[in-house]
Parts: structure tokens; C-alpha cells; sequence
């Protein structure tokens, strides 16, 4: 990998990811690399701490604020733990990639629900945290799918991945492929205006651009890299380690209208700002 690839992952790493997340994970995975638990059942056990971290928050008690808190941001590493496991253990895999993707929505989606029966006077702005918080999500991983595999490997990842799957499920059924089919599809949509069913199979190499050369990447690169920086600050982990924070401090009820707010100009700014330097490739 060139320099310019492994900057242009580095920027689109979220910092709290990079300063606390990832190294509380390599403590775990050391210790569980030599262990026959799986990155599966990290997965599982994770998406367990996130429903125990709901059901602490619901009852919206300073120990129990204190509690949901802690679990919360131990979702957050356990999110972290099996990927990093998956590669120590050489287990990676593409079911266990979905598995883990799919497991966090559920998780998150009981905090929420948690935090709205502790706090249900403020159950419209925490719904918009969490659209928003999906949005981002969503966002996050179209922009590593696409941008990052430009710069790494020089083509666009998004395309890839969507015909790579559309031939898998042709292969072997799999209704959890045929979700992230259509995962993909909404972030098309959503991004690119524009959208495909299974049934609409592309032939040959209809479509299928060139790959860039280094010159082409490393150019690309410098056209963007204000973008990837920018996106590493919408990712999915930050919104949920800061309401983590927010309630192991005690100032959860009076800190979710201004976040949400900030969210939604921060959020709306980089997709302005995503369109523009994008435009420029």
C-alpha cells in the first residue's frame, strides 16, 4: 500500500476510535486471541452489554445513568474487539462482517429506545439522534466504501461490492446479502441519485471503469483529503461515546436539544462540502 493510501485511511479513522476505542480493543484482543471465543461471539456479547445499556438507561436514575454510560462505551470497544479478534485469529469473513454491521444497529436502536423511556419528555429530539446517528452511520461507510478504495486501489469500491454481491446472491440465496444489496442501494440513492433492483444484472464489463494508475490516485488524493478529514468526524462511534459521556457525567437531559443541533449543522455541512470536492473528481 502507498503512502498516500495508508493517509487516506488514516484520516477517515474517527479519533475517538483512534485514542480510546482501538487501544482499549487491543488490550481485550491479546488477551482473547489465545481464547477459543470467537469474534462471533464477541459480536453477540456485545449486542447483549448494548440491550443491558438500554434497559439501565430507561430508568433514568443517576446510578443507573452512570451504568447505561459505561456499558454503552463497552459496546463501543466490544464493536471494536471483534473485527480486530476476526483478523488475529485469521477468521475474518464477509458473514462476519454483515453479522457485526447488522448486530451494532440493533444494539444502538435498545440504547435509544432505553433512553426515551427514562427520558420521554425529550422523545422527539432523541429520535432525531437517532435518524441522525443512523444517517451518519450510513454516510460513514458509503464514504470508506467509495472515496477510500478510489485512493487505495484505484477504482470505486461502491460499484464493486454492489455487482461482487449481486453475483453472490445469485450463487446462494442469502436474505442477510439481499439486506445489504439493498443497504447499498439506499446509500446509492441517497448519494448518487441512483438506484437498482436484483433482477437488473449488468452484462459483461458494461459500465466497469478503468482502474486509476498511482499518478491518477495520489492526484485524487490531494483533491480530497479535506473531505476524508471532514468525514472522520461523522462517523457512528462519536455521537454514541459523547451521549455515553453525557450520562456518566450527569448532564444527559440538559445536554440532547443543543446536540442535536450540532449534529445536524455538523452533518449538513460535510454532505455541502461532499458534494463539492467530489464534483471535483
Amino acid at each position: 500500500m502507498s503512502e498516500t493510501s495508508g493517509h487516506a485511511m488514516g484520516n477517515l479513522v474517527e479519533p475517538v476510535n483512534r485514542y480510546i476505542q482501538d487501544p482499549m480493543a487491543k488490550q481485550i484482543v491479546g488477551f482473547l486471541k489465545n481464547t477459543p471465543v470467537t469474534p462471533n461471539q464477541v459480536t453477540y456479547f456485545s449486542v447483549l452489554t448494548g440491550f443491558v445499556s438500554g434497559y439501565a438507561f430507561s430508568f433514568a436514575s443517576p446510578v443507573s445513568m452512570v451504568l447505561g454510560g459505561l456499558l454503552l462505551e463497552m459496546t463501543l470497544v466490544l464493536d471494536c474487539v471483534d473485527g480486530q479478534l476476526a483478523r488475529a485469529k485469521g477468521m475474518a469473513s464477509e458473514w462476519g462482517r454483515l453479522i457485526d454491521g447488522i448486530a451494532g444497529y440493533f444494539a444502538y436502536l435498545a440504547v435509544v429506545v432505553g433512553l426515551i423511556k427514562g427520558f420521554p419528555e425529550y422523545e422527539p429530539v432523541l429520535k432525531i439522534i437517532a435518524g441522525l446517528i443512523i444517517l451518519r452511520a450510513i454516510s460513514y461507510d458509503y464514504c470508506k466504501q467509495s472515496l477510500a478504495t478510489l485512493i487505495m486501489q484505484g477504482y470505486d469500491g461502491m460499484e464493486r461490492e454492489i455487482e461482487s454481491t449481486r453475483q453472490k446472491i445469485k450463487a446462494n440465496m442469502s436474505w442477510v446479502l439481499v439486506l445489504y444489496f439493498y443497504y447499498m442501494q439506499a446509500q446509492q440513492l441517497f448519494f448518487r441519485g441512483e438506484w437498482s433492483f436484483l433482477r437488473q444484472a449488468k452484462s459483461g464489463d458494461q459500465g466497469v471503469q478503468a482502474d486509476l494508475t498511482l499518478e491518477q490516485r495520489k492526484a485524487c488524493y490531494e483533491k480530497i483529503k479535506f473531505l476524508l478529514l471532514l468525514w472522520r468526524w461523522n462517523g457512528l462511534d462519536l455521537p454514541l461515546f459523547l451521549l455515553a459521556l453525557f450520562a456518566i457525567l450527569g448532564i444527559i437531559s440538559t445536554s440532547l436539544i443543543p446536540f442535536a443541533w450540532v449534529m445536524t449543522v455538523q452533518y449538513l455541512l460535510t454532505l455541502i462540502a461532499h458534494h463539492y470536492f467530489v464534483r471535483r473528481l
